[in-house]
């Protein structure tokens, strides 16, 4: 790059550069992520004059200057992603259940979605709204359980766009064991395992601005999905839908506000949740303005 004072213009057309190639065609995931703090972090080498740990402080630096910039076009105080940045970071370690990779995996995530807060700017239509997880039985479904959720899912439904737009990550249609299989296939485009469908159900997960379980009757695979939730580090805002005549027995999925966001609804009908669905979407547009 030559002397210290020709490189901020000489590394300013660089960048302008980088940003104008052409867009990622696939999503980021977990092995993306590994990949490219690999390649930021390398460990140290073993040849002379390799000063691994200074690069690792100069690209820490760069980025840190990248959120400084984005702090002022989102009007936000100075420093705020940096800060959020170190507070997600010993969030995330303080899981110990989780793995490491886990950990960058959820960091990356939540730094997406902090890089989406605005204010006062447009967000991009593919980027708006709620992306929401929603869990209901499946296995253990049969067609009056299915009713019932569609109900449910008609209620939810109805808060769509008050005060935000859902984007549904698990579709919204009521599932029974006879029908969530071919669902699967229709819309991964891939042959039904119990390998493709725990990938592909983890990494829609993954990506949930909340986590909505439907619990109108026993389900382990429920708990499999909520455990992974709350355990890989992700852990965003958790609602339970409990009806009345499959109350929570299981001593370990009572009372887990300690580990993570989470509300308890119980309900009769899917006409009584309606105050609550409210209240708990609202919170998690607060919580989205304020990350």
């Amino acid at each position: 790059m030559g002397s210290i004072d020709r490189f901020i213009p000489q590394g300013s057309v660089e960048l302008a550069r980088s940003l104008h190639a052409p867009p990622r065609q696939r999503p980021w995931g977990p092995g993306d992520v590994g990949a490219l703090l690999d390649g930021l972090y390398p460990p140290p080498g073993t040849r002379p004059g390799d000063r691994s740990p200074l690069r690792q402080q100069l690209s820490s630096a760069f980025l840190a200057g990248v959120a400084e910039s984005q702090d002022a076009l989102m009007l936000r105080p100075r420093g705020s992603l940096v800060a959020d940045s170190i507070a997600t970071a010993r969030t995330l370690l303080k899981n110990r259940a989780a793995r490491q990779d886990d950990r960058l995996w959820h960091a990356f995530m939540a730094g997406e979605r902090a890089g989406r807060a605005t204010a006062g700017f447009e967000v991009p239509a593919q980027d708006a709204g709620l992306k929401l997880f929603i869990r209901q039985p499946l296995t253990e479904s049969g067609l009056g359980q299915q009713a019932l959720i569609a109900s449910v899912l008609d209620r939810i439904e109805r808060h769509n766009g008050t005060p935000h737009a859902f984007r549904y990550l698990t579709g919204h249609q009521a599932e029974s064991a006879d029908t969530f299989r071919a669902s699967f296939e229709a819309e991964s485009g891939q042959p039904f395992t119990p390998q493709a469908f725990r990938a592909w159900r983890l990494a829609r997960l993954a990506q949930a601005d909340a986590f909505v379980n439907i619990r109108v009757g026993m389900s382990e695979s429920s708990a499999f999905e909520l455990s992974y939730h709350v355990f890989s580090g992700a852990c965003t805002p958790v609602l339970f839908l409990v009806w009345k005549h499959a109350p929570i027995k299981t001593t370990l999925l009572k009372d887990l506000q300690n580990l993570c966001d989470v509300t308890y609804l119980e309900f009769e009908d899917a006409d009584d949740l309606d105050a609550g669905l409210g209240d708990f979407f609202g919170r998690c547009k607060r919580q989205r303005v304020a990350a």
